[in-house]
């Protein structure tokens, strides 16, 4: 039964002190009974990572390859570093290949080859031809361990190799099918080869109209394309069509969160995973500062834009009082427009060739939202006027105000749209680059269009 975050802190003490004091047993106990999955968040929150590694090394090595393989990754770099090769070894041995390659890729290079040294053949192999794509690629995150069957087997022999393959593949969803020369040609689920006579040939019951993956396609290309299919595996293929491996639906809810996660933290200024962590200032502030610099020249150029209509603005202190009113509404336009889209953009939802159907959507929304906001603003300011100062002629100003804030609330929501396509179209990153993007932009152009509206209003009214 998974255990909860408090129930994993009610036992956190006792942990601690059977680890101090060296109960193996009565800690092997505990720890059998438990998921991987909790061992790993059982170990997160421990005290040390020598409290970690007592932990890991007590285990025995099928036990530890599973939590290991659930820990936060700058947890398991450290339990990596203090490792011994041996044992880093005996872990790579129980492991599937891909996670194995994951592995393996995160030990440092000096230590690589003694660990692989008492690996077994086979599984080194396996690893090596993983190691040699691309992380990030559905090359980098397949598994080698598949069940494929000939189109000219009988159903018998195909449910016999999924005998002798069952104890190598943890999770059999689709029996994939190939020809003499290894060929990806379709499909067989197991109800239909349950469900079909034993001599009946597979190429009869096979399904070829399938979905599969280049091995260089992007892993976020991947995850697009199974959420799209509601496909719990992937088979992924060469350029020839060739069947080399699969992967499954926990890498691709990996690469979603994985890919998510990414996104947020670019939108947050920040481009590496262990930044969240660390604790160097500076590096920090290096990631960030490009942006605060983009942010503070857009403020500067809104400064001079105030500056060339301050005639107005004299004569009109009261339009002051409104501008942050009308900066802050095209921001938050502005932000909920561009989220969904970049949302959108990472999940395949929206592409770059809808740029004008989201424009002329996001111009429909705005169009109804500024009216509305529009006329409360201008019931307000008429009121306020009434009722603090007793003047009744405050009609220009509210006119003033309230038309501003619609045209300001149109244009943030088409820039909020469009601006993270075209930032897409050109190879720019939509989740690092459209929030300076959008906050800059609309601030100057908000401030502008409401200045300009209140020079020819008041001027010409």
């Amino acid at each position: 039964m998974p255990m909860q975050e408090n129930d994993l802190k009610e036992i956190l003490d006792d942990f601690r002190y059977l680890i101090e004091a060296k109960q193996d047993i009565k800690l092997l106990n505990i720890l059998m009974s438990m998921h991987a999955s909790d061992i790993a968040d059982l170990a997160e929150i421990l005290h040390s990572d020598q409290q970690r590694l007592y932990l890991f090394n007590l285990m025995e090595a099928e036990m530890a390859s599973e939590a290991i393989m659930e820990l936060d990754e700058v947890y398991r770099e450290h339990l990596i570093e203090k490792m011994e090769p041996r044992r880093l070894s005996q872990l790579v041995d129980e492991m599937d290949s891909d996670d194995a390659a994951d592995f393996v890729s995160e030990i440092p290079e000096e230590e690589k080859e003694k660990v692989l040294e008492h690996v077994e053949d086979e599984d080194v192999e396996e690893v090596r031809l993983l190691l040699e794509h691309e992380n990030d690629t559905a090359g980098g995150i397949m598994a080698l361990e598949i069940i494929s069957v000939h189109d000219e087997s009988t159903v018998d022999e195909s449910i016999d190799e999924i005998r002798r393959k069952a104890e190598e593949v943890d999770d059999i969803y689709n029996i994939y099918v190939v020809d003499r020369e290894n060929r990806l040609t379709g499909i067989v689920t197991m109800k239909d080869l349950i469900l079909a006579a034993g001599t009946r040939k597979v190429s009869d019951i096979v399904t070829s109209n399938i979905v599969s993956v280049p091995v260089s396609m992007d892993q976020e290309d991947v995850a697009i394309l199974a959420r799209k299919y509601d496909l719990v595996s992937v088979p992924v293929v060469d350029e020839d069509g060739h069947l080399l491996g699969r992967i499954t639906i926990d890498d691709i809810v990996d690469v979603m969160e994985e890919e998510a996660t990414e996104d947020i933290h670019k939108m947050a200024g920040l481009t590496d995973e262990e930044e969240i962590r660390e604790t160097a200032v500076f590096r920090i502030v290096r990631a960030r500062i490009p942006w605060l610099c983009f942010g503070l020249f857009g403020g500067l150029i809104g400064a001079f834009i105030m500056n060339a209509f301050h005639g107005s603005i004299q004569r009109q202190l009261e339009l002051s009082f409104f501008i942050p009113v009308i900066m802050a509404m095209a921001g938050n336009i502005g932000i909920q427009s561009s989220t969904l889209v970049v949302r959108g953009l990472a999940t395949g939802e929206i592409g770059t060739q809808d740029l004008m159907v989201r424009c002329m959507k996001e111009l429909r929304i705005a169009l109804l939202n500024g009216l509305i906001l529009s006329v409360l603003l201008y019931f307000f300011v008429t009121l306020y006027y009434l009722y603090s100062k007793g003047s009744a002629d405050t009609t220009m100003l509210a006119l003033v105000i309230s038309t501003s804030l619609l045209s300001v609330i149109m244009v943030a929501g088409a820039l909020g749209s469009t601006i993270p396509l075209i930032l897409k179209r050109f190879d720019f990153d939509p989740a690092l680059s459209t929030g300076p993007f959008i906050t800059s932009s609309n601030d100057i152009i908000g401030i502008f269009i409401y200045l300009s509206i209140a020079d020819f209003i008041l001027n010409h009214g």
